[in-house]
């Protein structure tokens, strides 16, 4: 399993903040993925954000929006271009 970084959603959900996540506990929901793994809140807590690893905390509500975004961003691409090659029949 790839390293896992998550932002509490819910007691029973965590966002998963892996950019392309390919473990069996990421569930595509939205433009965003859920961790569903049973230790989804230990993937936020070893998170460093203070001590000597502080340079590498992540703020995680901006990650998280931030990927939504780029996901968004692209599935209307796709979506453009497909319907574009629909109006000049290439599908």
């Amino acid at each position: 399993m790839q390293e896992c970084l998550t932002k509490p959603l819910t007691p029973a959900f965590s966002g998963c903040l892996v950019e392309k996540p390919t473990c069996n506990f990421a569930v595509r929901f939205g433009f965003s993925y859920l961790c569903e793994h049973p230790q989804h809140k230990d993937f936020f807590q070893n998170t460093p954000s203070s001590g000597q690893h502080a340079d590498r905390a992540v703020d995680h509500n901006e990650l998280y929006r931030s990927l939504k975004e780029s996901r968004r961003t692209e599935y209307l691409s796709k979506v453009k271009k497909f319907i574009a090659d629909l109006e000049y029949g290439k599908i």
